[in-house]
């Protein structure tokens, strides 16, 4: 069976419109007057890998001070701003980004925008809220000490990509929290939040040229420097097996090896191949061979988990401690013998239709739309990346399969992480 993606009456790119300010800052916008709403997605380029080697949890503290006071407002006051127009606005960390939301009332945007610019601009970055977002750090550090996922994770990366930021804890150790000074924030601000760093996406009921104006109401101001791209590096620890020791009749498994990058012309067939092995359905082979046909699990999936340092394939799933190496072995059974027979032609069509189906539906509100319009940026993509991405997952034949499966599998080696207290591991 061929797959056919029908030419959209309207493709993405076309909704898009690139603006720029009189400041000269650029966003991405869709415009849409259904609802007198706007969603904004921003990101900063550094993240967690900006962080000190010895200050691992810097960025995560930062993010959450940033709506904790700033500009003329202490922290009541910034919240009160914020409440008063029923606006909100967030802020988090992914492996290489500082990430922001704002959403408001068409009619608000400009208190939002303003709002934004002095927490980007001048966060107080009190003294006693410090210590306060340090220590609800610390809580969740601490609590992630008995939770198997959480520590199998950590253990994975800190193994994996020994010697490179990603190593690091994004939310860090109780040892580098502490080490964390209001000065180490202060120089990681004016690092990390600048226009050179920064990419902006908006959907929503406002303008090119209302919007160019907002823009340089938050941005601006900031800083013009740019932080250097990430390192590229690759997982390692292939064949090595990491087990840290819980009391917990359950052991958590993380396992993974090298991907293939996003840029990298079989990224496609990467992803049918991914589908196929461990995706998010219920078809996948490493579903029906270590759920349905043995019961060692509850679920167990795999993903392609990309970074700009890197693409990793990464596979989970629990199981009872006395099952742990069957299952683990059952999983590299099927690596195997997918890298070496490859893919069926009704396996391929059938993993095409899900990624071309759910990706669709994964579009369903404005803040989504701007999640990915903002995620193309810092990807580096055009606009017109999600149409030609559905027509590149269609062409997929089982002769890209296989040679996917041969580059993202090889030799089947995987690196191993485990929490829990398996037995014959």
């Amino acid at each position: 069976m061929t797959i056919h993606v029908p030419p959209p009456a309207t493709t993405f790119s076309e909704r898009v419109q690139r603006v720029r300010s009189p400041g000269g800052l650029e966003a991405w916008l869709v415009e849409d007057h259904t609802l007198p709403i706007l969603s904004v997605q921003f990101g900063f380029r550094g993240g967690p890998v900006l962080d000190p080697p010895d200050r691992a949890g810097a960025a995560r503290m930062l993010a959450d001070l940033l709506t904790e006071g700033a500009g003329p407002l202490e922290g009541g006051a910034f919240r009160r701003a914020l409440g008063d127009q029923a606006i909100r606005l967030s802020f988090s960390i992914w492996s290489d980004t500082l990430r922001g939301e704002l959403k408001t009332l068409s009619r608000n945007a400009e208190r939002a925008f303003e709002l934004l610019g002095f927490a980007l601009r001048a966060p107080l970055l009190a003294p006693d809220d410090v210590a306060r977002i340090r220590g609800a750090v610390a809580s969740e550090v601490r609590a992630a000490l008995s939770q198997p996922d959480k520590v199998a994770g950590r253990a994975f990366a800190a193994r994996g990509f020994e010697g490179h930021p990603y190593a690091r804890p994004a939310n860090g150790d109780l040892a580098s929290l502490e080490r964390i000074e209001r000065v180490d924030l202060v120089a990681l601000h004016a690092r990390m939040v600048s226009r050179g760093n920064l990419r902006v996406a908006v959907v929503g009921a406002i303008g090119p040229e209302a919007l160019g104006a907002a823009l340089d109401r938050a941005f601006a101001e900031l800083p013009p420097e740019a932080v250097a791209p990430t390192p590229a590096t690759v997982l390692g620890g292939l064949g090595d097996r990491v087990v840290t020791r819980l009391e917990l009749p359950q052991s958590t498994i993380r396992f993974g090896r090298p991907g293939i990058p996003r840029t990298d012309p079989d990224f496609a067939a990467a992803m049918v191949v991914n589908q196929c092995l461990g995706g998010g359905d219920l078809s996948s082979r490493l579903f029906r061979a270590v759920r349905e046909q043995r019961g060692l699990c509850y679920s167990v999936r795999s993903m392609l988990q990309l970074a700009d340092g890197a693409s990793t394939l990464v596979g989970t799933t629990a199981t009872r401690n006395d099952r742990a190496a069957e299952a683990l072995g059952v999983i590299q059974d099927e690596i195997h013998r997918l890298s070496r027979e490859g893919l069926a032609a009704e396996e391929i069509d059938r993993a095409k239709g899900y990624l071309l189906g759910s990706h669709k539906l994964r579009l369903d509100t404005s803040p989504a739309i701007a999640a990915l319009m903002l995620q193309l940026q810092l990807d580096g993509r055009e606009p017109d990346w999600l149409d030609t991405r559905n027509r590149c997952i269609a062409a997929v034949s089982p002769a890209d399969g296989r040679r996917a499966a041969e580059r993202l599998l090889g030799d089947g080696g995987l690196l191993v992480a485990v929490a829990g207290d398996p037995e014959g591991l």
